[in-house]
């Protein structure tokens, strides 16, 4: 299964208020569970059974991360985590981070990386996201959910 796959996937559970979802196909078996106050988001993959159940068609893939108010006498706005994975802010060991405190925000800018399957995504200042760095919300290397809160821009 492919990262455009399984950002469909989230997608779906997003749009449809799903709690949990679960797919099986010929060699794959993944059942994903949103994260609750009580629990963490529980990803599971194994080998499937030989019977196995069609795959559900695609659905249209999240572009950028989301960008919501997060108070409004603050004007601050929050950059979430479109993906599952794990952080990383800066481009490699030996490099400065992509942004810190203070750093100025424009549409399309990398902010940082988020490592799903394999493959490192570049999360970038979505439309709308225009400011400073006032808080980086995670730290180089912390594993993420879809919805963390990743920075707060103002």
């Amino acid at each position: 299964m492919d990262i455009k796959a399984l950002k469909e996937i989230t997608k779906l559970m997003r749009d449809n208020d799903l709690v949990e979802v679960e797919i099986e196909s010929k060699d794959l078996k993944i059942k994903l569970k949103k994260a609750t106050a009580a629990g963490a988001t529980v990803t599971v993959a194994a080998p499937a059974p030989a019977a196995m159940a069609p795959a559900p068609a695609p659905v249209a893939a999240p572009s950028a991360p989301a960008a919501v108010p997060v108070d409004e006498s603050a004007g601050w706005t929050k950059v979430i985590s479109p993906i599952p994975g794990t952080v990383y802010l800066k481009p490699n060991p030996d490099s400065a981070n992509f942004v810190s405190v203070g750093s100025t925000v424009e549409e399309g800018k990398v902010l940082c990386l988020v490592e799903a399957m394999k493959v490192f995504n570049e999360i970038k200042a979505d439309a709308g996201v225009k400011g400073q760095i006032k808080r980086i919300c995670v730290s180089e290397g912390q594993p993420v959910e879809y919805g963390t809160v990743l920075f707060l821009v103002g």
